[in-house]
């Protein structure tokens, strides 16, 4: 006769067993992230550095193949960035100046409009509560932009912190390009007889990592000049403040695209009516068609794949736990789970601690005592 935890059942220690062991990595994942977000200082320019570094790595490769020693070639590659993004700001900054501006009044009328339409036939909608709808909305966005907000007002982006983390993502961007392999050399130390998996996933994931940036700048680049060349055609007007939103949008992938959408629809449907706002729907649904056949398969082949409601939960953890910048980074910090989870798949399953190793070969050895049973009896 069993006694004490021997008497329960099988299930109900498993289940015990998983739920404090699950509760102790709830615990641990909060505590990491109470001192990420008290490290932002520190960890927010690393993170910046990972990513920028994937953007310039092929350019190092390429002066060091000819040549330059490492750290002409990181200088070079963040020197030719720099100057790259400077004539790009130059060419814009005065139209985008004159045209932000007009940006949100454009938006707001572009609501209005669009409550307009839906009072009349054939929708036929109360006027009077749309517009109060539509205008408490407003009110609302103009005194509290949301939870994504946080991230830009609160202190993580005073003047100090930003100065900061600029001049040190900097640094770490420059020594990342020019001893990142010696760096990553000397990580894998701390790993000890695991050096080989360590080496392994810590390739894939940067990887993953640089393909996903590539990719979806890349993405984004090709977006904004297809529907900015749509809304020429059209006759929209702020095309460049569009494309630049556009470009942007494509790092927060599905909802970014539908605001981005929603804002060009809107203005057009102030600046030329229901038809110009039909033809850059049509427009923006017909690149994001190209978008979703053609270039995400060529452009990100490579990198991770994550299923659409995979990308929803990750933004929504995101902007609560992060703000705007917790948006941002959410779908490459889910990349890299998937990374990892593949990966794990990949490789023997360790040694279960919530199942009793008789436990776990009684399967394997009832069907071998069956299939031995099997074969006298075939005999």
């Amino acid at each position: 006769m069993r006694h004490g935890d021997d008497a329960l059942p099988g299930w109900y220690r498993t289940a015990a067993a998983a739920s404090w062991r699950f509760l102790v990595i709830v615990a641990a994942a909060g505590a990491l992230l109470w001192a990420l977000v008290h490290l932002r200082v520190v960890v927010l320019p690393i993170i910046v550095a990972l990513l920028i570094s994937t953007l310039l790595l092929p350019v190092v490769r390429w002066l060091k193949a000819r040549g330059a020693p490492d750290a002409l070639a990181a200088a070079g590659a963040m020197l030719g960035a720099f100057l790259l993004i400077a004539a790009i700001g130059t060419a814009v900054a005065p139209s985008i100046g004159d045209q932000f501006g007009e940006l949100r009044p454009r938006a707001e009328d572009g609501l209005r409009e669009a409550g307009d339409v839906l009072a009349e036939p054939p929708f036929n909608l109360s006027e009077t509560e749309i517009q109060d709808q539509i205008d408490d909305g407003i009110a609302r966005l103009r005194e509290n932009s949301g939870p994504l907000a946080r991230g830009v007002t609160s202190g993580a982006v005073i003047l100090g912190e930003v100065l900061t983390g600029l001049l040190v993502a900097l640094l770490l961007t420059f020594f990342f390009l020019k001893d990142g392999e010696r760096m990553w050399g000397y990580l894998l130390r701390f790993t000890g007889r695991g050096r080989e998996h360590a080496n392994e996933l810590g390739t894939r994931v940067y990887a993953a990592l640089s393909g996903y940036v590539r990719g979806i700048a890349l993405v984004g680049l090709v977006d904004a000049l297809l529907i900015g060349l749509a809304l020429v055609i059209i006759g929209v007007p702020l095309v460049v403040p569009i494309m630049v939103i556009t470009f942007f949008a494509a790092f927060v992938p599905l909802i970014g695209a539908f605001l981005a959408g929603l804002v060009a629809v809107l203005i057009a449907l102030v600046s030329g009516g229901v038809l110009d706002a039909a033809l850059v729907l049509g427009a923006i649904i017909l690149v994001q068609q190209v978008e979703g056949h053609l270039l995400y398969p060529i452009l990100m082949g490579r990198t991770v794949h994550l299923h659409p409601a995979a990308i929803v939960v990750a933004l929504a953890a995101g902007g609560i736990l992060g703000g705007i910048v917790g948006v941002f980074l959410a779908v490459p910090v889910a990349g890299v789970v998937s990374v990892v989870l593949d990966y794990v798949k990949a490789e023997p399953p360790p040694e279960s601690p919530l199942v009793d190793e008789d436990e776990a070969n009684a399967p394997r050895e009832s069907s071998r005592s069956a299939s031995a049973e099997n074969s006298a009896e075939r005999s």
